[in-house]
């Protein structure tokens, strides 16, 4: 194939291989259990009063508004939850197409690609901002083969990119530095200075502004970083040194997803192992570029860039090093599509897309196996029984409720903020309670079930609680306490729980007691 020629591709290439990955990701979604992370999206989306609304509330949620949009407009339309998954998956389904179809590495490279621990599950089973943001990116890939002659789609296919989150942004600046280097391909340059290369460029560099500007936190959010307290000399020493430790996230997870494997079966260090992997795979990668300038200082800027985010601004999950990854997967695409070297480039990045394809399965098994969240088995112990139907649901930590919404109507009560609301408020500034007992919690509760007339279903996420009548307890976000003392805690044992749902594989697994402050005791 001649360079930036469109890839020939049979029908048997494509569809085939699309139809299953449609099934993958159906039979996952089906067991997957939806979780906070997803449904508070949905709920900021669909609740807010009108768009203005939506806007304002984006600085406390961390992200541009692409994905907030489509779920708004998307449930406007239908008026159903299923909106979220399906949303999800379709965006998935897109980015797996065009892969299947325009790609233009070897085929056993797409497959990878596509059945792997990213677009397998993780940018497509989880329901979140990500995935779309993969689609955007493979996109841009097809835009960038015209970018010389009509380069306005690439702009546009990187605006929207840079507003599905921040890594998208981060992404999207990437391609741009991609776009605009080019040491040896004078035709290049001179097509960048066309006024329609130019306004596409503006175009892109606008999203990203609009991004930065809709999404910026305010100071006083409880995960907000500031980036004039960190040290870039300190940080940037200790990327080159193992950048493997620094796309190391929460969980031990990589851009090779190898955390998924079974470690603990084996005699090795899963934390050594996952850096190794991914040092090893990412020097494969550069010496198999060793001829293509451009596409290594892309990358080696994206995998900096990257570092100093997860190092010090927010710690990756796997659904992050999926953007990463697959942003090195755009530059060798379109790095492949401007040099015809689709096969070379494809062995850098084997390695890469053989680990987290082996994950696939494991991850499967686990979603199967395991429930990522209780709110579906809490879901239909509430449905089962008729007398919470009007319940009103707490918990502590207060956030463990936000999944709820997806698949119950019942009204939730945020009792540190003390008011009735599908998602929490994360600031310091007041509005939410820091410190909290126990006695205080019930006594909220009690509260809430007499001015209601209806019984609190009380939901207590901290582990220990079940064995030790007096402790404390963290939650994730910073500067927030809970404890308990022996009288507060025979208190509500006293009422017993009405239902325990011991295990999950996120946080959100815990004891649900009933509170009905206004009932007569016996």
């Amino acid at each position: 194939m001649k360079a930036e020629e469109l890839p020939r591709r049979k029908p048997v290439e494509v569809w085939p291989p699309l139809a299953a990955y449609v099934v993958l990701i159906v039979v996952g979604a089906f067991y997957h259990e939806m979780w906070r992370d997803e449904v508070r999206a949905f709920s900021v989306a669909t609740g807010m009063p009108s768009w203005g609304a939506l806007i304002n509330q984006l600085p406390q949620e961390g992200h541009p508004i692409l994905w907030y949009a489509i779920l708004r407009t998307g449930y406007a339309l239908t008026h159903s939850t299923l909106v979220l998954p399906v949303t999800a998956a379709l965006a998935a389904v897109a980015a797996a197409y065009v892969i299947f179809r325009y790609a233009p590495f070897p085929g056993w490279l797409r497959f990878l690609s596509v059945f792997g621990a990213f677009l397998g599950y993780e940018l497509s089973v989880s329901a979140r901002n990500y995935g779309i943001g993969v689609m955007l990116m493979v996109i841009s890939c097809v835009a960038f083969r015209n970018r010389k002659t009509n380069p306005i789609p690439l702009g546009v296919s990187l605006f929207f990119l840079a507003n599905t989150s921040i890594h998208g942004a981060m992404a999207t600046l990437v391609i741009l530095l991609y776009w605009l280097i080019d040491p040896k391909d004078t035709n290049g340059r001179a097509g960048i200075r066309s006024s329609r290369s130019i306004a596409a460029i503006v175009v892109a560099i606008a999203g990203v502004a609009l991004a930065i500007a809709l999404s910026k936190p305010t100071p006083d959010l409880a995960w907000a970083v500031s980036l004039s307290s960190l040290d870039y000399g300190k940080v940037l020493r200790t990327i080159f040194m193992d950048p493997g430790k620094g796309l190391m996230g929460y969980m031990m997870t990589s851009i090779t997803a190898i955390s998924e494997f079974p470690w603990r079966f084996t005699p090795f260090d899963s934390a050594i192992v996952t850096r190794l992997s991914v040092d090893i795979c990412l020097a494969w990668l550069l010496w198999t570029l060793r001829r293509h300038p451009r596409a290594i200082v892309a990358i080696i800027v994206a995998v900096i860039g990257f570092e100093i985010f997860f190092r010090n601004i927010y710690t990756a999950s796997l659904r992050h090093e999926g953007i990463a990854l697959f942003l090195i997967f755009t530059i060798c695409w379109m790095e492949s599509d401007r040099t015809g070297e689709g096969k070379r480039i494809a062995l850098g990045l084997l390695p890469l897309f053989a680990l987290q394809s082996l994950a696939l399965p494991m991850i499967l098994r686990r979603v199967i196996v395991h429930p990522q969240s209780s709110s579906k088995a809490y879901a239909d112990f509430i449905r089962a029984n008729p007398r919470y139907s009007n319940a009103v649901l707490m918990s502590e930590p207060d956030y463990m409720m936000e999944s709820m919404p997806y698949y119950v109507r019942n009204k939730i009560f945020m009792p540190r903020q003390r008011e009735f609301t599908d998602h929490v408020y994360f600031g310091t500034s007041g509005r939410r309670r820091s410190d909290l007992t126990l006695g205080q919690l019930v006594s909220i509760a009690d509260s809430v079930s007499c001015s209601s007339k209806q019984p609190v279903l009380l939901a207590i996420a901290y582990p220990d609680f079940q064995f030790n009548p007096f402790g404390y307890g963290t939650p994730l976000y910073r500067g927030l306490t809970f404890t308990w003392i022996m009288s507060d805690w025979a208190r509500l044992g006293a009422r017993r729980p009405v239902a325990v749902f011991p295990r999950a594989t996120t946080d959100e697994f815990y004891r649900v007691y009933e509170v009905n402050g206004c009932a007569p005791r016996s």
